[in-house]
């Protein structure tokens, strides 16, 4: 029998000395090398075990990501599926675009398949003349018989919301987008680059990007090993990095980047740049779509992408604050009134005091917006019953639901395999709760108050600019801190163009703005803009007249 009060009491065995035993060696072996070189060969291999599967995974999404992701199937992957055409209506033709090759990529034109796209077409190509759009898309056209034939809409009441009669000549619309044009055509031409890559992420940017990445994924051990300091920091950095990072790849929204067209072929000449979780969504993150797609995955404790695209891209950016259309209105209408077209209720009545706004903001992102709405969208295949898409194939819904998961373990179910149940309870909420108040100050002060609530134009472009509020735009902690969202104005009339440029566009749209007439709502801060947000959530807790 060994005696561990004996040999095991050694930290070595000195140079030609033998354990009672005779089975340690006769050389100098420190105990702490040992468990030390141990450790390492271990944690090697755990990393070497980590990147196969990553690199596997990645292999298996590039063979078979198509026909899962049903929104990322190609031209030439859509041949095989004859009755699954990709058609859209566009001011008001129709377009079978199932054998097009959008430079955005797929995921983009699948957007507004058996949809209106008019509106995000419209918002997603400020540097492509009407000529050369109009020309592809001839090629394109079918007749309204034919679309039908091709696939049942989505929404049959859908037929848009905007007047778009003579949009092409209006003077508000082409001073926009001639003053967005001069400042990019600058750049492209002291870069040498195109309009579009000279509207993405620059390496400044991407350098900021980076470097947030970094600081946040630098505070995880500690955060997971239970500092109590991490606890509240890491949250806050995630929200910073994640805005800073989505907001210039997918906010989503959609459609159209330029297209570059050879003189005598139908075909791009190459593929453009398109730019983080938000930015990607938007595809103003990177010139290569797949970037704009995978990399919202990193951070998806926002939302599914998928469901994003459906709720900020499609709904929200298209038509922001119009009633039955921009989901937004209506995350939670048991709780929370925040425009007219939400039925009053006796619970609404206190909804402007700080506990309750506080209370629904805890909860708003991980509960409800990553959660409830998300399994109620796909049961329903609609969000929030404004925004109807395709109900998901089977292998597409365990993927969705895996990633779901997933997405729980990640930021709920963790704490409980690790620390006392006390502890698990904390750090299972409180980190959980700070993201979504980040979130909710961010997003909320933004649309949702007296004068853009229920501002509206039948002009698209300045329905996006009234429906709008600015904050903080010459302060550099409101910037960063909102990564961006600060200039929802600009952000609104051109989503595809990364925030790191809407500081130096701002003073051009509010000049064209105040030219036309057409208000430019702006918060001097954080402070006045939730002061303005809370008004307006006190005026809907109260009952309207009948």
């Amino acid at each position: 029998m060994w005696n561990s009060s004996s040999a095991c009491d050694l930290d070595y065995c000195e140079q030609g000395e033998q354990d009672p035993m005779g089975v340690l060696p006769s050389s100098a072996v420190p105990l702490a090398e040992v468990s030390a070189s141990m450790a390492t060969s271990s944690d090697v291999i755990h990393v070497c075990v980590a990147l196969s599967v990553l690199y596997g995974l990645v292999r298996v999404i590039q063979r078979y990501g198509a026909y899962v992701f049903n929104e990322a199937l190609t031209p030439e992957q859509r041949k095989d599926r004859p009755d699954d055409r990709l058609v859209t209506r566009i001011h008001g033709a129709y377009y079978d675009l199932s054998s097009f090759h959008h430079p955005g990529g797929p995921i983009a034109v699948s957007l507004i398949h058996r949809r209106d796209g008019t509106a995000l077409f419209e918002s997603h190509h400020p540097f492509v003349s009407r000529g050369m759009l109009t020309k592809i898309l001839s090629k394109y056209e079918i007749s309204k018989k034919a679309y039908l034939d091709g696939c049942t809409p989505l929404d049959p009441r859908d037929t848009g919301y905007y007047d778009w009669e003579g949009i092409d000549e209006d003077a508000f619309a082409q001073e926009l987008r001639g003053h967005v044009n001069d400042y990019f055509r600058g750049i492209a031409k002291r870069k040498g680059i195109t309009l579009n890559q000279a509207a993405k992420a620059t390496p400044a940017r991407w350098a900021l990007i980076i470097s947030l990445m970094a600081c946040f994924f630098g505070t995880l051990p500690s955060f997971i090993n239970g500092n109590w300091l991490f606890l509240f920091m890491s949250p806050v950095l995630a929200w910073v990095t994640a805005v800073n990072y989505v907001r210039s790849s997918v906010c989503v929204s959609l459609l159209y980047t330029i297209v570059h067209y050879s003189n005598s072929s139908s075909a791009p000449t190459r593929i453009i740049e398109t730019v983080q979780w938000h930015d990607g969504l938007h595809f103003s993150l990177s010139t290569d779509w797949r970037v704009n797609a995978w990399l919202p995955y990193l951070f998806p404790y926002y939302s599914s992408p998928w469901l994003w695209y459906h709720e900020h891209v499609i709904g929200h950016h298209a038509y922001p604050n119009v009633a039955h259309k921009d989901p937004d209105l209506a995350h939670a209408p048991q709780l929370m009134r925040e425009h007219g077209s939400i039925k009053w209720k006796p619970t609404h009545a206190s909804q402007a005091r700080w506990h309750r706004v506080l209370l629904v903001w805890s909860v708003a992102l991980g509960i409800g917006l990553s959660l409830l709405n998300d399994a109620k969208a796909n049961l329903k295949s609609s969000y929030n019953n404004v925004v109807p898409y395709s109900s998901l194939s089977r292998p597409r819904v365990i993927a969705h639901v895996l990633g779901r998961c997933v997405y729980v373990y990640m930021l709920h179910l963790w704490p409980f395999f690790t620390m006392p149940l006390w502890k698990a309870l904390i750090w299972a909420t409180v980190p959980g709760a700070m993201l979504s108040v980040c979130f909710m100050l961010n997003t909320q002060i933004n649309h949702l108050s007296e004068a853009c609530a229920h501002a509206s134009s039948p002009n698209f472009y300045k329905h996006q600019a009234v429906t709008a509020q600015n904050f903080g735009n010459d302060n550099l902690f409101c910037y960063y801190f909102s990564g961006g969202l600060n200039y929802q104005i600009e952000h609104h009339l051109f989503p595809t163009v990364n925030h790191c440029h809407l500081p130096a566009l701002s003073p051009g749209i509010k000049r064209i703005c105040h030219k036309h007439g057409v208000p430019y709502n702006h918060a001097t801060g954080y402070c006045e803009a939730f002061a303005a947000h809370f008004a307006h959530t006190k005026s809907m807790s109260v009952k309207p007249p009948c």
